[in-house]
């Protein structure tokens, strides 16, 4: 019997594999043999051709997609931050708005007092409590010893005067250059009168001396100028008393005195002083 010869063999299993492949996809194709080679070719073209290209676009689509994720997630980010910007400089302009119609209100209650609105120019740091630069001076009618306020009540006076700004030495300096009369009305319908002499920064809070040691004085009773001393007219109020310190004989030696609650944070203030000569 006459044997295949290799060539022969292979060409067999091609035509057979071949034959397979024809006749499964007729199968489950259900078209006539006639469009056998055509769905074949189309799978080979799918495969081979249009398969790795939809691929390889879809790759292309998918990395774009990412970076402009990426962009639009940068440019959230930073509009997130501007955003922030703005509420805080919104925060700041507000606060600010409302010193300036706290010290508005304030100054139509002083009647023929003299007063000079100012900004805050400079605060240092190493200074915070002790000095603030002011934006008014001789030109504008400043004087040494003027009394200086936010809307809260007294912070300070006038230390010297340039011809534009001056320097203000605030009440909790450690070395006050001047006492400033008080008065303070108590409970009984009358009131006693003393002198701020200092600060305390251990007690965060004002030294007062009381000219009346039999004063009854209570915790949270208000303090104001008296106007009987200084540059600057009654009324103002300085602070609260927070505690008062007895000697042994249970007399009144020393009232401390809390300061107004913006002591730590303004950008403006009134600069007052005795009521205007007509």
């Amino acid at each position: 019997m006459r044997k295949f010869t290799r060539i022969q063999k292979r060409l067999l299993t091609i035509i057979v594999v071949l034959c397979i492949l024809a006749c499964a996809m007729f199968g489950l194709r259900q078209n006539s043999i006639t469009n056998i080679g055509y769905s074949a070719w189309t799978y080979l073209k799918y495969g081979l051709i249009q398969y790795p290209l939809s691929s390889i676009g879809n790759a292309v689509n998918d990395f774009s997609n990412l970076w402009h994720a990426y962009d639009d997630n940068e440019y959230l980010t930073k509009q997130l931050a501007q955003q922030k910007n703005y509420q805080t400089a919104y925060e700041d302009e507000r606060n600010k708005n409302k010193q300036l119609e706290a010290l508005l209100e304030m100054k139509g209650g002083l009647g023929d007092a003299k007063t000079i609105s100012v900004s805050v120019l400079e605060r240092s740091g190493d200074s915070w409590l002790q000095t603030v630069t002011i934006s008014a001076g001789k030109k504008q009618g400043v004087e040494k010893n003027m009394l200086v306020a936010t809307s809260d009540g007294a912070i300070g006076l006038v230390d010297s005067v340039q011809t534009v700004t001056s320097t203000v030495q605030l009440l909790t300096s450690q070395h006050l250059n001047n006492d400033i009369a008080i008065k303070m009305s108590l409970e009984d319908g009358t009131s006693v009168e003393g002198v701020l002499q200092s600060y305390d920064t251990e007690k965060k809070a004002y030294r007062v001396s009381l000219f009346d040691n039999d004063a009854i004085v209570t915790k949270g009773q208000k303090v104001a100028t008296s106007g009987k001393g200084g540059n600057y007219p009654s009324g103002i109020l300085i602070g609260e008393v927070k505690d008062v310190s007895l000697n042994d004989d249970s007399i009144i030696s020393t009232v401390y005195v809390s300061p107004v609650s913006n002591m730590k944070s303004f950008d403006y203030c009134l600069v007052i002083g005795k009521e205007e000569s007509k």
